[in-house]
């Protein structure tokens, strides 16, 4: 990796307690039945666990911003696995749901600090050339915990008890903290005079928590005083805490972002599927363990391929993005959610394991095609300034709609169950309870898809829109090669290869008649067609070996050669072409570049490919603005300090 063994300590660290909270979150589906049986709570009150510590996550989101400007990074992860530790050695003595509960929400605070913290020591602690292997172990973390938390609890639970699992945590949590004082530096500067606003803390958490807490009620009760309170005291806590952010010059949370239509569009898609995806994850173990029989572990299995094709369609939904736009993504990903959804709603006694997996593992694999294009989608409808902002209202209300969504869809399962079990009994009450709940989340899901439908369109126009002054595009424009080399898409292969040979590139667009690109040919797509093993292989080797031998000698590779060069370009290169808006700025085409792991991409205006810009480009564009704005002078000792004369105007 090129990291010294400090480094690679301390990431170890890092990444190791990362691990710890990220597979806390996922590990409790598996327990809830447990918890039920011995605590004798319903399915609405057991549920609290998940969404309780959801939404202090959500809380916590915006007021880690403060945290990580008022103390040290070193100081701050330290407390914050303390503060996890203490929370997890609570749910672990947990004699009743009341301290279970505690320990989960003091869990949550810890948590919701150490995520956006880790990123942030990641930056400070590796220098720029080793911050790709960092960050890409830490992506790896994130997706595998979620992936084996389910499993490994069941199989846990399976052998000993929740309790159990809670203490394996806790001092996990523990030797993160022993290794962590002696390796961790002090890192980051602390500024006193950063204040939090009180106020807005007090308001969020009495509005989302007390329209939570109502909604439960009403779920495990019915209607009564202290549910209308916890209802009405959340609604009012939400709407104060909006207008006071509104009024705020520096608001804790800047809801001012949901004024942009698109934003507020996928703002409110990822609401909806976000709340469909938390439910489900406590319904199926609820459903295997509590009503069909199955163990913890066999439930926990259930959830597991699920888990890891959506870590692992991250960056593949990122390329399929940049490639196809968002509509076709969300459009597919939402319908099979959908119909994926409706399919649950005929759950029953003779619903195998392996068919409630497969139907599982292909809703997250919708999932994961909603998420990230929806995600990117809103984001870039916003202005370079208020991308930040973007994020954090994002996260947390994503966040708070998963704990929401999962208070509703859970209720109509308790209040199905409580209404139909006099009349049917109750174990095809129980049932009847799972299939409720999935109807409703099933109207969320089909609410999302209409949003899509309607509303997110892949106009090459989008760009340009949050680009009035035209400055991203100068500033593309400035750094981009004009020098573009392409051929019409009906082209044949004899002329692709001529192209690429007499100017040296490895690749070259393929246009229609209105000059927009359709795909592209590269050296690679000709070898692999000429390949001795496989039209699918890439093998360099025999084909230097075959064109050696080209005299005649070898007819059938000659033929082959011949048949190749006659064929059209576009039967053998890539359909589509990933590009990037001559209004995007850098942070986007930065973004397209590595996910999609590429050293240059076209410059596309209407669809017209104007221009390509490499990532050299780039780094000499930053390196010229960085040098133009500071002045080096001598120390006397002969060392290089940093006169930031022009740090002023940069900002």
């Amino acid at each position: 990796m090129g990291l010294t063994r400090k480094q690679i300590i301390m990431l170890a660290v890092l990444v190791f307690g990362t691990f710890v909270t990220v597979l806390n979150q996922t590990v409790v589906a598996p327990v809830l039945p447990s918890v039920m049986a011995e605590m004798s709570v319903d399915a609405a009150t057991a549920q609290w666990l998940t969404t309780g510590f959801t939404l202090v996550n959500a809380i916590m989101i915006p007021t880690t911003a403060f945290l990580v400007d008022r103390f040290t990074t070193r100081s701050l992860f330290l407390v914050s696995m303390a503060v996890f530790t203490v929370g997890s050695a609570l749910a672990a003595w947990g004699p009743n749901f009341g301290v279970l509960l505690g320990g989960r929400l003091v869990q949550a605070v810890g948590a919701g600090i150490l995520m956006p913290l880790v990123m942030t020591v990641l930056m400070w602690t590796f220098p720029v050339s080793k911050r790709g292997t960092a960050m890409g172990l830490f992506g790896i973390v994130i997706a595998f915990g979620p992936a084996i938390g389910p499993t490994a609890a069941g199989i846990i639970i399976d052998r000993a008890t929740w309790h159990d699992m809670f203490f394996i945590i806790a001092g996990l949590s523990i030797a993160v903290i022993l290794v962590g004082l002696f390796t961790l530096e002090r890192g980051g500067e602390t500024n006193k005079d950063v204040r939090l606003d009180v106020p807005s803390v007090i308001l969020s958490t009495l509005g989302f928590g007390g329209l939570l807490y109502g909604l439960s009620l009403i779920g495990s009760y019915g209607i009564s005083i202290d549910s209308a309170v916890g209802t009405v005291v959340g609604v009012v806590g939400i709407v104060a805490f909006f207008r006071r952010q509104l009024r705020m010059d520096h608001p804790m949370l800047q809801v001012r972002v949901l004024q942009n239509r698109k934003f507020l569009i996928a703002t409110i898609i990822g609401m909806i599927v976000q709340g469909a995806l938390l439910a489900a994850g406590i319904l199926v173990p609820i459903l295997l363990q509590s009503y069909m029989g199955y163990s913890a572990t066999a439930s926990g299995l259930v959830l597991l391929p699920g888990a890891i094709i959506m870590g692992a369609m991250g960056p593949v939904a990122g390329r399929l993005f940049d490639r196809h736009g968002p509509r076709a993504l969300s459009v597919i990903g939402t319908g099979v959610l959908t119909l994926t959804t409706i399919a649950f709603c005929f759950s029953g006694p003779n619903t195998t394991i392996i068919g409630l997996a497969i139907l599982y593992t292909i809703r997250l694999f919708s999932l994961s095609l909603v998420n990230m294009p929806i995600t990117t989608w809103g984001m870039n409808a916003l202005p370079n300034d208020l991308v930040n902002h973007g994020t954090s209202v994002n996260n947390t209300l994503r966040q708070v709609a998963g704990s929401l969504g999962t208070a509703i869809i859970i209720s109509a399962s308790t209040i199905a169950t409580n209404l139909s079990a006099p009349h049917i009994g109750q174990t095809a009450a129980n049932f009847l309870g799972i299939d409720m709940a999935f109807v409703v989340a099933s109207v969320l899901c089909l609410i999302a898809f209409g949003l899509v439908v309607a509303f997110v369109k892949n106009k090459p126009g989008e760009a340009c829109e949050n680009d009035a002054d035209n400055a991203r595009r100068t500033v593309l424009e400035a750094i981009m090669k004009r020098d573009v080399f392409t051929l019409p898409e009906t082209a044949k292969v004899s002329e692709a290869m001529k192209l690429l040979v007499d100017k040296g590139v490895s690749a070259v667009p393929l246009v229609n008649a209105a000059g927009e690109a359709t795909g592209f040919i590269s050296d690679g797509d000709i070898m692999r067609n000429l390949s001795k093993r496989s039209t699918m292989m890439m093998d360099p080797i025999v084909m230097i070996m075959q064109m050696s031998d080209a005299d005649g000698s070898n007819k059938d590779f000659v033929r082959k050669l011949e048949t190749l060069m006659d064929m059209p370009a576009s039967a053998i290169g890539s359909k589509g072409i990933i590009g990037v808006d001559v209004h995007a700025d850098l942070p986007e085409v930065c973004r397209v570049l590595g996910e999609n792991h590429l050293k240059k991409v076209p410059v596309l205006d209407d669809g017209r490919i104007v221009g390509v810009i490499n990532r050299s480009d780039i780094t000499h564009y930053s390196m010229e603005r960085y040098l133009a704005g500071r002045t080096l002078t001598r120390t006397p000792d002969g060392e290089e300090s940093a006169n930031d004369d022009a740090a002023g105007e940069r900002a």
